[in-house]
């Protein structure tokens, strides 16, 4: 990096130092969307091993029923998020397949870090 860069992003930040911290903080929000994918796809992959172990198919392997029969630690706080959310609401969401649910989360997620990224690339240039 050459000093006039350095002295420009100082002077950049000096005279529009929201616009910095906006910048940085979208960078930790794409950064966060990236990072968690491999664990999006641990749980996709966990539950296509449940759909080839057991009698569940690809669409009946709900979210609730994942959660209730294979992690069901997480109970007590879906019952504290129906206080917070309306019940059709969660309803609607915990009955949406998994599989197909975490792999469409996954790649959305993905595809949104790395557009924000070359978004806020492209404004530096």
């Amino acid at each position: 990096m050459c000093c006039h860069q350095s002295v420009l992003s100082y002077w950049q930040y000096l005279r529009y130092p929201h616009r910095m911290r906006m910048v940085s903080a979208l960078k930790v929000f794409a950064y966060i969307c990236i990072w968690t994918t491999p664990f999006q796809l641990i749980f996709v992959l966990w539950g296509i091993r449940i759909v080839f172990i057991t009698d569940f198919s690809v669409l009946s392997l709900s979210n609730m029923e994942f959660l209730r029969n294979y992690v069901d630690f997480l109970l007590p706080l879906i019952e504290w998020l129906y206080i917070w959310f309306g019940s059709s609401f969660l309803d609607w969401f915990l009955s949406l397949p998994m599989i197909l649910h975490g792999t469409c989360k996954a790649i959305f997620s993905t595809f949104i870090g790395f557009w924000i990224l070359k978004k806020i690339r492209s404004a530096k240039s």
